[in-house]
């Protein structure tokens, strides 16, 4: 091989080098700015959330506390007078007493239907 051809075949290899590296670093820079969007993006889109599930459960709580505020005064509560209470839907009802009862605030009598009833536990750990 001449010795001419050996340079230009290096200066060949180093310019498509250079433009390879060249489009590398062009590539990061659009990563780094899409990363940018998307972290902002996440961003937005928690504090949004965030904001309406802060509503919610201030909701929540607020309903839970009427419910056992209720039962200071009366011995039991139904499912059917959580409702009323609150005017809230029988799922609805039936989730917030279901809430109360896994955190131990109220015990269920009953299985099913109308027979069921909550009352406090008075006998909390």
């Amino acid at each position: 091989m001449q010795p001419i051809y050996f340079w230009i075949l290096i200066l060949a290899s180093f310019l498509l080098f250079l433009k390879y590296q060249k489009d590398i670093l062009k590539l990061k820079k659009e990563n780094s700015k899409l990363l940018k969007q998307l972290e902002t993006q996440k961003c937005n889109n928690f504090n949004n959330l965030s904001s309406t599930q802060i509503a919610q459960q201030k909701e929540s709580d607020w309903r839970k506390i009427k419910i056992l505020e209720f039962l200071s005064t009366h011995e039991t509560i139904t499912n059917n007078q959580t409702e009323s209470l609150l005017k809230v839907s029988n799922s609805t009802a039936y989730r917030l007493l279901e809430d109360l009862e896994q955190a131990g605030k109220v015990i269920q009598i009953g299985n099913t239907g109308k027979d069921v009833y909550y009352i406090l536990n008075r006998y909390k750990k």
